[in-house]
């Protein structure tokens, strides 16, 4: 359960939130999260849990600032993912477990301040439009060991199978980006944010069966969906806390998943449609032209909701999936 959106780098610059006409600024951001323990509907958990999932995800992107209000924005990922099984193939040490890496879908966006930055220096808001491009593999695949034989005697073969959906690094599909973002300062110097994208996939599916080999249970239509994304931030952040210069805490909400139903084209195919929401503490450092961010968002409620498919074929309750407990995310941004 973790959407296919840009992380976002937290904090503000030295210079100010606004970049000038014609700077660029540089982002790497790196997320990890180990998704270990399984719900159901309304943040019912699932005991004995199922696979474990393991995301490590690296985020270089580069914006460009076209005018004081215009700007381009590019994000390429990188994914790293492992699925696990959680069951042992003949011994201690040969776990079933699949493993991809690669490129994730590359993301272009337009993006335009809806006021004018020279004279709004307390507070803004944007809107984005831009597109996703299906560059990240949806067909990946995976040799693993698996116990052909009975618990008695087991017979460990290793076998190549479609990797499950949680850790393809694409998905498939041109998807349609559209996001706001904004800040206000209050009080003294504290400073409110607020962020929403929505990812939109016309595709219905992609043709893949990527629940092969034990990752279901299945569903009649067993080819993966190409579902909508979103993502949603709230918060306050402090600058100089203790009256450290430079650096900067903040406090907020944050809501992500996929819903069940996409806003274009069908929603049928394998998905696991649902959101988690988190209290996301953050730190950021900021020295002239650099800013360095971490971020814990803690998950305090998951939720899977019923897909199209497995409503048609008459489940009394979602299948389980998996949630992180937090994630972690690193990030180091550079203006140019």
């Amino acid at each position: 359960m973790v959407t296919r959106l840009s992380v976002p780098v937290s904090g503000t610059s030295e210079k100010g939130p606004y970049l000038e006409k014609k700077e660029t600024q540089v982002s790497l951001v790196y997320r990890y999260l180990h998704a270990k323990r399984h719900f159901r509907d309304n943040n019912v958990e699932n005991i004995p849990p199922g696979p474990h999932v393991t995301l490590n995800t690296f985020d270089l992107s580069a914006t460009h600032q076209l005018s004081l209000k215009n700007s381009l924005s590019l994000s390429v990922p990188f994914i790293r993912g492992e699925f696990n099984r959680g069951f042992r193939a003949g011994g201690p040490d040969a776990r079933s477990v699949s493993r991809t890496s690669g490129i994730g879908d590359v993301a272009l966006s337009f993006r335009r301040w809806m006021l004018d930055p020279e004279t709004h220096v307390g507070g803004n808001y944007r809107l984005a439009f831009g597109l996703k491009v299906p560059t990240g593999n949806y067909k990946a695949r995976s040799d693993r060991p698996v116990n052909i034989g009975t618990s008695d005697e087991p017979i460990v073969a290793v076998m190549s199978s479609n990797a499950d959906v949680a850790i393809q690094p694409g998905d498939g599909g041109l998807g349609l980006i559209f996001g706001f973002d904004g800040f206000k300062r209050v009080l003294a110097d504290e400073v409110l944010y607020a962020e929403a994208t929505y990812l939109a996939n016309p595709r219905e599916d992609n043709d893949m069966n990527n629940q092969e080999f034990g990752s279901g249970p299945y569903v009649p239509n067993d080819r993966s969906s190409v579902p909508d994304y979103y993502l949603a931030r709230l918060g306050v952040a402090f600058p100089r806390p203790f009256g450290w210069d430079n650096l900067a805490t903040s406090f907020g909400l944050r809501l992500e998943g996929q819903p069940v139903h996409d806003v274009f084209g069908s929603s049928g195919g394998f998905r696991r449609p649902g959101y988690t929401m988190a209290i996301e503490p953050g730190l950021s450092f900021s020295r002239w032209k650099s800013l360095w961010s971490v971020s814990v968002p803690i998950t305090i409620r998951r939720v899977r909701y019923k897909s199209v498919d497995e409503d048609l074929d008459g489940r009394t309750s979602a299948v389980s999936a998996a949630f992180a407990d937090y994630n972690i995310l690193l990030g180091y941004s550079l203006r140019l």
